[in-house]
């Protein structure tokens, strides 16, 4: 993982899955979670470490590894949606070290799928002041054709560890280091694998995807939201932010330099701009 200086790595039991993760800042300062992308040999620190380091300068700052992913639990389930399952793990996450609390988020790619659901549907049971969500709607809404797809092609190689990270970034450009820490993530026990399973098909049974009626849980949304657009991006169409902030008053837009993950490439930027954000939202003072 390398030296990650004042962030701490620990492992809890959250929603009975034993779930690896990483803390900075005091506890005593407003908590912010934030959710790393979906693809594959990524992890909470692969994602966050610049910006968590930034960011716990005033606040305590909570990144988990998704069950899938990192040191947390490697698993699958079939006859559930794939955002469901991480959706209560989060939460679990959040009663642990911010019970009875709100706490603010920010996830990137399909970790801002996550956030977006999270704080948009009670079901879930989060308790969202605020939250940003970078290069990610909650669904599948305004994917470029066949992009988000050629994530999910990868064969473990340090070769496509870097066609991977090209689709994250401007240019992976003096990023060895990045590309050789996601090729020895996805050779951690059950990571390919688990990811990797949700290709599989019974050949004898059509499935049919239930219904989803996203975006329509967010009209109705009074959580403040920040979609972040990557000028750049090769994977959400252009204005897709902007769209998304359409939807509710209480939401807004910012379009920054950058590709799919601004996190990744500009990470002072990226902290500065989640904690401009959710500064007006702390609590004690006017939202």
């Amino acid at each position: 993982m390398g030296d990650l200086g004042d962030i701490r790595r620990r492992f809890i039991r959250a929603g009975g899955h034993r779930t690896c993760l990483l803390e900075a800042g005091d506890p005593d300062f407003p908590t912010v979670v934030l959710v790393h992308d979906g693809a594959y040999g990524t992890d909470a620190a692969l994602c966050w470490e610049d910006v968590i380091a930034d960011l716990s300068a005033d606040h305590h700052v909570v990144a988990p590894d998704l069950i899938g992913w990192g040191a947390t639990d490697k698993l699958c389930y079939f006859d559930r949606s794939p955002y469901d399952y991480r959706l209560e793990h989060i939460a679990a996450v959040c009663d642990v070290l911010a019970p009875d609390e709100p706490v603010f988020f920010a996830g990137s790619s399909f970790g801002a799928e996550l956030v977006v659901r999270g704080v948009a549907e009670p079901r879930w049971g989060w308790s969202g002041r605020a939250a940003v969500a970078i290069a990610g709607t909650g669904g599948r809404l305004f994917r470029v054709p066949g992009g988000i797809e050629q994530l999910g092609d990868y064969t473990p190689s340090l070769e496509d560890a870097a066609r991977l990270t090209g689709f994250l970034v401007t240019s992976t450009e003096g990023m060895d280091e990045h590309v050789r820490r996601r090729f020895e993530n996805s050779l951690v026990a059950g990571h390919w694998e688990s990811l990797r399973a949700l290709h599989l098909r019974n050949p004898a049974v059509e499935r049919t995807p239930p219904p989803d009626d996203w975006p329509d849980p967010l009209r109705g949304c009074a959580v403040p939201i920040l979609f972040v657009e990557g000028e750049d991006d090769p994977l959400l169409e252009p204005g897709w932010a902007a769209a998304m902030a359409e939807l509710s008053p209480a939401f807004s837009s910012e379009v920054v330099r950058g590709s799919h993950e601004p996190n990744l490439e500009h990470p002072a930027d990226t902290a500065r701009l989640i904690r401009n954000f959710l500064a007006p939202h702390r609590p004690g003072l006017a939202s």
